[in-house]
């Protein structure tokens, strides 16, 4: 009898691995999705400029709140917002990024030379002027035409500014005056300022016209800027009646929420410092709708991308388009390409609109009653609703902005802050307070615990010197209390050098 010996070995190195593949067009969704609304212009520009297999048709909004403008007219019927002559002043800064030609509407892309769309470019400063030519009488257009003419590439204007135009046009210093500070109103903020300080209280008096004051920057940029700029903090807070810790916490304000050359998207040798002087408009708009609120995200009704008409005719008869392999290669290239991009722009669209739709539930009494109603929130508990996972939800609110009905445009984060209700009810406190029986962080956090708020001591004072609130010892010196809140914009690295 023989037998047999079946010898079986399982190699250890050998081991079953299941991986998943990200495609190119799960790589573009991502890509898209998480860009902010200015740099998703570039990336619609020059995917229009380079593949042209894909149309861009731009549909007639306001390109601020996104409403479709059938109607001619003057103003946005919607939110309000300035248009220069049935169309929109916001025009001019879009259409420099997409290449729009002279005359306002999209490039269209006809295979002709790129070079027609230089020739064809709106002059600097035209869009300046036209928002300017809204606002003024028509015998000093020739005084805004100056002064637009006078600008430099940092935004500034010379500090005679006034007193030359005077002479150069034989006209009242006076009226000059005002044109000039017709032009301080136009965006972005601080727009024909004479020199950074100006420049930076032209936007500290926008942030107190929206209802955010920030009384110690004011008071610091207007007469300490130059000591700032050397750190000259116990010194300054000596002079003012404050602290150097106060002062210190102003002067970081000033530095990552104000710009002090606003206006360096203006030239192409500056492009690199266009995105700090981006005004900020809204990606998605909250409207009341009856008893209830409808989320629209603007780019939706802004960008119509579709496939070109005859690149999808050649891509379905392809045989009979072109007999040479390399033709038919660049087909099915830029075709797939178009495809892919249009698909993630929607895809981005579809997710924005869930979460904002989400929100709107999950954050109803904060829209309808203000920062006192918001309620605990993380993006994860949002993601659950959403059905989706929690970094996508982060990508889709990160670096976006809403306009809420109330007017105000806010970043997402302010949805997920849950600090902002304990913050309002501890200015409100304080603004109610005895002047000379300040209270003390200790009684602060009593009396926000009676209202709700289970809060500790120590983050009563990490709110309130958030908030740029003095400790109750300096408040009873002083008399005076400061109500700051903090307003979105990107940091930047600010040199007071220039006055």
């Amino acid at each position: 009898m023989i037998s047999a010996v079946i010898d079986i070995r399982i190699d250890q190195a050998q081991e079953i691995r299941q991986s998943s593949v990200i495609s190119h067009r799960q790589i573009v969704a991502v890509r898209l999705l998480q860009m902010p609304s200015q740099e998703l212009m570039t990336a619609i520009a020059h995917e229009r400029d380079t593949n042209p297999a894909i149309e861009l048709l731009e549909r007639e909004s306001c390109h601020y709140c996104g409403a479709g403008l059938d109607v001619p007219s003057r103003t946005c019927p919607a939110c309000g917002t300035p248009l220069v002559g049935g169309e929109n002043h916001h025009e001019a800064t879009l259409d420099s990024g997409l290449g729009a030609t002279a005359g306002g509407g999209a490039y269209e892309d006809d295979g002709s030379d790129p070079m027609m769309r230089v020739a064809a470019s709106v002059e600097r400063g035209d869009g300046l002027l036209q928002m300017l030519d809204v606002m003024i009488d028509e015998d000093e257009f020739e005084i805004a035409e100056y002064l637009v003419g006078n600008l430099d590439h940092h935004g500034y204007l010379p500090e005679s500014i006034v007193e030359d135009t005077a002479v150069a046009l034989s006209c009242d210093p006076a009226q000059v005056e005002g044109v000039l500070h017709k032009l301080h109103r136009l965006d972005p903020p601080g727009i024909g300022a004479r020199g950074a300080q100006e420049c930076l209280l032209i936007q500290l008096q926008r942030m107190r016209q929206a209802g955010n004051p920030r009384k110690l920057a004011e008071v610091l940029v207007k007469d300490y800027l130059q000591d700032l700029a050397f750190r000259h903090f116990r010194e300054v807070a000596h002079a003012i009646g404050s602290t150097p810790k106060a002062v210190e916490t102003e002067w970081q304000f000033i530095r990552e929420h104000l710009h002090p050359y606003p206006t360096h998207g203006f030239d192409p040798d500056c492009s690199e410092m266009a995105e700090a002087a981006t005004t900020i408009r809204p990606d998605v708009v909250i409207r009341r709708r009856g008893a209830g609120f409808e989320a629209e995200v603007v780019e939706r009704q802004r960008y119509d991308l579709q496939v070109h008409k005859g690149y999808q005719w050649a891509r379905k008869h392809i045989a009979e388009a072109s007999t040479n392999d390399h033709d038919q290669q660049h087909i099915r290239t830029y075709v797939e390409r178009a495809q892919s991009f249009i698909a993630a722009l929607k895809q981005r669209w579809d997710t924005m609109q869930r979460v904002s739709d989400a929100l709107i539930e999950l954050q109803r009494g904060f829209l309808e009653h203000g920062q006192s109603a918001i309620k605990p929130l993380t993006r994860a508990d949002v993601a659950k609703v959403v059905k989706l996972h929690e970094s996508t939800v982060s990508r889709a609110t990160d670096g976006k902005y809403v306009l809420l009905p109330n007017g105000r445009v806010v970043p997402f984060d302010d949805f997920f802050d849950s600090s902002l209700p304990v913050k309002k009810a501890l200015r409100e406190l304080i603004a109610t307070e005895n002047p000379r029986r300040p209270l003390s962080d200790e009684q602060l956090a009593q009396l926000l615990t009676n209202k709700g708020f289970s809060i500790a001591r120590r983050t009563v004072a990490k709110y309130r010197e958030e908030e740029g609130i003095l400790p109750s010892r300096l408040r009873r010196s002083r008399g005076t209390n400061r109500d700051h809140v903090k307003a979105p914009e990107r940091a930047y690295a600010f040199s007071a050098a220039r006055r």
